[in-house]
């Protein structure tokens, strides 16, 4: 009797799979951006590279945040943005360290929104727009930390 072990596949389908796994990583590491290739090239992702890595649109977040910057609505160096966004964004350092994408950019929202609560001191103008501070301040960020 030559019975076949429920675990055993053809070579074939073993290298199609194989090959269907290897595309999907590769595409999976090519849209993950800037934080997935920090953390494969053996460095760590500085603050302000992991939240522009998590922006969906980053370059119109670049233009928002180059005209917040040259409008000076919003500090205007990674360090002064980062203590800004930390005062607005509770936890933000401990969202940073350990969170997921999705739980960063979920901190980010709950902050804007809460900018557009206290409506005066939450707010910015920038080129006609009114924009909450804290997104005011991760776009700058995009735009002085990604690459032009």
């Amino acid at each position: 009797m030559n019975e076949r072990s429920p675990w055993a596949i053809s070579r074939r389908t073993f290298l199609r799979r194989g090959a269907w796994v290897a595309i999907a990583g590769a595409a999976s590491m090519a849209i993950a951006g800037t934080a997935a290739r920090a953390l494969l090239s053996g460095r760590a992702a500085s603050a302000g590279e992991r939240l522009a890595a998590v922006m969906q649109h980053r370059d119109s977040a670049a233009r928002v945040g180059r005209a917040a910057l040259d409008a000076r609505a919003v500090e205007r160096d990674v360090r002064g943005l980062l203590a800004g966004l930390s005062e607005s964004v509770p936890n933000l350092a401990e969202v940073l360290r350990a969170g997921s994408d999705d739980d960063l950019r979920a901190a980010i929202d709950d902050a804007c929104r809460r900018d557009f609560a206290e409506r005066a001191q939450g707010l910015t103008r920038v080129e006609g727009w009114v924009v909450a501070r804290t997104e005011a301040r991760v776009c700058a960020l995009v735009a002085l930390v990604a690459p032009a």
